[in-house]
């Protein structure tokens, strides 16, 4: 290990440096870094991301967005704007994101860390939705005996 700190670059942030928990080594194709618990790293910078005391960057909002798992168009549906809104806020740094998104977005992620049902779910739901195919459908129902609407099975 050096006594400099490491520049991790990896987690796609500018400014992480780590002074230990890595092994810097070499083999016959190049240099190669091995970093400790790296779940537990990444974990560590989403939380220096959240308590930071100034507006996110777009390189944060990216990262945090990855760290929940979810598209551009999934966290533009929890911060209530549009997927190129959420890719303008991640592309160009001059293009600071709203201070209602910002906040909305740390307590989601804080929710989530925590392991809050509700963040859980959501995240989960957005997941399953980037993963539909959205087109037109028809939806047939009809009442079954209990007086109550139903769809009716599709024939196959």
């Amino acid at each position: 290990m050096s006594d400099n700190p490491y520049h991790y670059t990896n987690c796609g942030l500018d400014y992480v440096y780590l002074k230990n928990g890595y092994t810097i080594y070499e083999t016959e194709e190049g240099g190669g870094v091995a970093i400790e618990g790296a779940d537990g790293l990444h974990a560590a910078i989403a939380r220096a991301i959240v308590t930071a005391p100034h507006i996110l960057r777009g390189q944060e909002l990216r990262y945090l967005r990855s760290m929940l798992d979810i598209s551009q168009s999934g966290l533009g549906e929890v911060l209530g704007v549009s997927r190129p809104t959420i890719a303008r806020w991640e592309g160009l740094p001059q293009e600071p994101i709203s201070a209602s998104s910002d906040r909305t977005l740390r307590l989601f992620y804080a929710l989530k860390e925590l392991g809050h049902e509700q963040a859980e779910i959501i995240c989960d739901l957005l997941r399953e939705i980037d993963e539909l195919e959205f087109g037109p459908s028809l939806f047939e129902l009809e009442k079954d005996e209990e007086e109550r609407w139903v769809p009716t099975p599709k024939a196959a």
